[in-house]
């Protein structure tokens, strides 16, 4: 689909193969890789989830000045093994914890955590970003709530875009699939 000129693309498949200059990390708040998709994106990018830690923890001190991100903050690590990929950079976002809850605290801090990257990735020139469903896996976040969230924090960032033509939205398991192509529009 297109929204306000870019090309907006929801992909079945691993987060850490898709043609993408940038992935996103649903991170928590420390940069600590422990599980989901953190796990996933620190062991391929470096082989050792925990040396990627490191790495991580090291720029959040660098870009942030402190040892945690807030929501709407991004931390931007090389993505190592990744590179020869075309990966470029893994951005960092931390997402709300909603335990199956929803609601419009939830739902604000959800956006800032899709917003920040696309325009973070804008910032450092590049054409393509892909995300995950950030908090729809162990964060809890109603996935079709997500998905939503996504594409409005799409339509926002399409408003002021300068770099970046296509950005993903990579869903790992068939039935998350089916449900994130209910919501998402013309696909």
């Amino acid at each position: 689909m297109i929204v306000g000129g870019l090309n907006v693309r929801l992909v079945k498949g691993d987060i850490t193969k898709v043609k993408a200059e940038a992935i996103v990390n649903a991170a928590n708040r420390y940069l600590e890789h422990g599980g989901g998709v953190a796990y996933v994106i620190a062991k391929a990018c470096a082989g050792d989830p925990q040396r990627y830690t490191e790495i991580s923890k090291k720029a959040m001190k660098e870009q942030l000045g402190k040892n945690f991100m807030d929501h709407g903050e991004v931390v931007v690590t090389p993505a190592l093994n990744l590179e020869s990929f075309g990966i470029r950079y893994v951005i960092h976002t931390v997402g709300p914890m909603c335990r199956g809850e929803w609601n419009p605290d939830l739902r604000e801090k959800l956006f800032k955590a899709f917003l920040a990257p696309m325009k973070k990735a804008d910032k450092l020139g590049l054409k393509s970003i892909a995300f995950p469903a950030v908090s729809a896996g162990i964060y809890g976040c109603p996935l079709e709530e997500v998905v939503k969230t996504f594409l409005d924090a799409v339509k926002e960032f399409s408003k002021s875009v300068k770099s970046v033509d296509v950005i993903y939205l990579v869903i790992y398991g068939d039935r998350d699939y089916e449900i994130a192509k209910n919501v998402f529009p013309e696909r």
